[in-house]
């Protein structure tokens, strides 16, 4: 009984259940490139870790260009990984850019900048104008 079960798993015996024919479809057979397109987004949209919505996908000969932004480095890799894993796919090309998300250290760069950079000219104002008073100009 043991090898029985065991053959399950190894494809003794004459049993085809150990090997694995996936992606071995019939002569000639290749997916459309919508298809591809169509089961890539599906994948970009269902994935709960990715924000898909500034991405766009094309497909030309089964070779797929990911386009726009993302949020992280770790979504980018994801997504290729994503649209590698569709069958059909002989080759992705990632053009994706990760979204610069500088508009906390933007606005207080511009904050401390216009605030002392106003401190600061207003502080050359009245030393100059000063110094023009003591000089008699």
């Amino acid at each position: 009984m043991t090898n029985e079960v065991s053959s399950w798993f190894t494809g003794e015996e004459g049993d085809d259940r150990g090997e694995s024919y996936r992606g071995r479809g019939p002569r000639g057979y290749t997916r459309s490139d919508d298809r591809i397109k169509e089961d890539i987004n599906d994948r970009l949209t269902d994935h709960y870790a990715i924000d898909a919505s500034d991405v766009d996908v094309e497909v030309n000969g089964r070779e797929v260009v990911l386009t726009g932004t993302v949020n992280s480095r770790h979504q980018k890799r994801l997504a290729e990984d994503l649209a590698e894993s569709v069958s059909g796919v002989s080759n992705v090309e990632n053009r994706l850019r990760v979204k610069r998300n500088d508009s906390w250290f933007a606005d207080s760069d511009t904050t401390s900048t216009s605030t002392s950079g106003a401190s600061s000219t207003s502080d050359v104002t009245s030393s100059t104008q000063r110094g023009r008073s003591a000089s008699g100009t």
